[in-house]
């Protein structure tokens, strides 16, 4: 039986697309990049910041010096921004609410800065609402290394084996493929259908409703 839940936040818990691109976008214009349409966004998401960054400058302007300016102004942008198009996804609330009833630990496991996530998670979400959150330091490895859901596990005194990894994207897929733990893909966040038909994913869900029959009795 599976008794801890581990969930990525953007795209998976929180609905942060619509600020994420307007802080890229403000930031690409003040470091004088081309802009992108909001829809262009999703796909760009997914992975570390530099990754995503990489995928919006232009092939000929993508330097690590480039990545630099743009990754700088956006962490300033977004940390400064009041988020105000940022909010849980519909139910999921009800779900988690749900998970805790039934005694399952939650914990949050993403590539947002440790603080920045903190932050977001203490704004959204009930004092000590969940187990464990592990976002990206740069003294440790980020997603799909492992490294997180490890930390997770540890925190909660839990072993590997009874963690399942809910996600939306590729960095998702990955990270619990390399713990070695289920990954349970969700279909409302920015994932391809690359991501979706991957072999790595145990099941795919399409509402929280879908996702809370199948964590509370899916036969592990």
């Amino acid at each position: 039986m599976k008794k801890l839940i581990i969930l990525d936040f953007d795209g998976t818990l929180v609905d942060t697309l619509t600020d994420v691109a307007l802080c890229f976008n403000e930031a690409l214009r003040q470091t004088g990049y081309p802009q992108h349409p909001l829809e262009a966004f999703a796909g760009f998401v997914g992975g570390n910041l530099e990754t995503v960054v990489s995928r919006m400058l232009p092939p000929d302007r993508c330097t690590t010096d480039d990545i630099d300016r743009v990754k700088t102004c956006y962490r300033e942008l977004y940390l400064s921004s009041s988020k105000p198009n940022t909010k849980p996804y519909p139910g999921m609330m009800d779900l988690l609410q749900e998970l805790k009833r039934r005694g399952y630990a939650l914990a949050v496991n993403s590539n947002k800065g440790q603080v920045l996530l903190d932050n977001m998670v203490d704004k959204m979400f009930p004092p000590h609402f969940f187990d464990a959150v592990v976002g990206y330091q740069e003294n440790r490895p980020s997603k799909p290394d492992p490294d997180g859901v490890r930390r997770i596990c540890d925190s909660c005194h839990l072993p590997m084996e009874q963690a399942v990894y809910v996600g939306d994207g590729a960095s998702d897929i990955a990270t619990a493929a390399n713990a070695g733990i289920p990954c349970v893909f969700v279909l409302w966040g920015q994932g391809t259908e690359q991501d979706r038909t991957d072999s790595r994913v145990y099941r795919c869900v399409q509402t929280p409703e879908e996702l809370q029959a199948l964590l509370t009795k899916e036969d592990w």
